[in-house]
């Protein structure tokens, strides 16, 4: 009989909930956060016999009442009195600095960042970039358009004092410190590796962010530095970043604070861009495409200002040798971030 009651009134509340949380549901927040897809009652519906069970619990749980308010809540307490996040793509560095930690198709972040040893590639892993590396530049110079490797400093990196203790540097040359000098000295492909500039500019000018706090990007003060490296690598003149007016350009939300879930305690990021950019270059009349990541976005505003035109795609969506046959641009920026060199060196593999 207790248990009957029991159960009467744990379906009682749970009824009550659902309703509490349909009468208010206009003044509650009900967006998803998290870098992942919620279970949907479709995926229920078309569960296996043996995983039914497993997606129904899943649904409950992503769908029930008040969720995002005590994931929020959850998040906020932990942060706040014990410094912690509570996602696994997320680190909590110093001073309200959140680092990208792990996530799906990422070359061990961390393990990049500390330099240990077997994150290396080898020297026939290399040796095979190189070579691969070579024949596109030169399908693409056939096509009369010249190709410039940028490859992209973590923030961890660059920001290493903000980063939390108990992850040691074991090689300051770490995975792509090593590809990057490879490539520069064993292809005539131009590559840019903007880390020592970056990371010499952080560390003078500290009152100049180049990365967002609570993101995993850099700002366009910090993307400005990483697109004159790849220009300046292919030949094209740029003016010292002093010359550069830096200015405030708006302010949003950082992505690692929206996947912790900490969106409402940490104060938005303001960016950084250069207002005076169009003033410093005269106008180009040659096309650069950009196949790059997210951090690529940054580079758009500053080259539709300059060259005639200007186009930006992603390399897992169209770097292949078809594309090499017909690239549509005289320049070509194959901008890669750090954590994504295991995506960089397969799609080489096609050439």
């Amino acid at each position: 009989m207790c248990k009957k009651i029991l159960a009467a009134l744990f379906c009682g509340v749970l009824g009550l909930s659902f309703l509490i949380f349909n009468i208010f549901s206009k003044q509650l927040s009900g967006d998803n956060h998290e870098n992942r897809l919620l279970t949907g009652l479709p995926q229920v519906l078309q569960s296996a016999p043996g995983e039914l069970f497993d997606n129904l619990n899943n649904f409950i749980a992503d769908n029930s009442p008040f969720r995002y308010q005590l994931v929020e809540l959850n998040a906020n307490v932990n942060y706040l009195l014990f410094g912690q996040v509570q996602n696994d793509q997320v680190l909590a560095g110093k001073d309200g600095w959140l680092f990208y930690k792990d996530g799906p198709d990422a070359a061990r972040p961390v393990a990049n960042y500390q330099g240990l040893p077997d994150t290396f590639d080898t020297e026939e892993e290399l040796a095979a970039a190189a070579a691969s590396l070579e024949r596109l530049s030169a399908a693409l110079a056939e096509q009369g358009c010249t190709l410039v490797l940028d490859l992209t400093p973590s923030k961890d990196r660059v920001y290493r004092e903000y980063m939390p203790d108990g992850y040691p540097i074991v090689n300051e040359d770490n995975r792509t410190d090593r590809l990057a000098a490879y490539l520069q000295a064993n292809t005539g492909v131009p590559v840019s590796w903007q880390y020592p500039a970056i990371r010499a500019r952080a560390l003078t000018d500290p009152a100049q962010p180049l990365y967002f706090k609570t993101d995993t990007h850099w700002n366009r003060a910090g993307a400005l530095m990483g697109l004159d490296g790849a220009l300046a690598a292919a030949g094209l003149e740029t003016v010292p970043f002093g010359d550069y007016h830096i200015a405030e350009n708006g302010a949003q939300t950082g992505d690692l604070a929206n996947v912790a879930a900490l969106y409402t305690i940490l104060p938005a990021d303001t960016d950084y861009a250069a207002a005076n950019y169009a003033d410093l270059y005269e106008q180009d009349p040659r096309t650069v495409g950009v196949l790059g990541d997210s951090f690529s976005e940054y580079y758009m505003d500053y080259l539709s200002q300059r060259f005639a035109a200007s186009w930006r795609d992603t390399y897992e969506n169209a770097l292949s040798p078809a594309f090499a046959e017909a690239p549509g641009c005289d320049i070509l920026i194959l901008q890669v971030t750090e954590r994504k060199l295991d995506t960089l060196l397969a799609l080489l593999a096609q050439f």
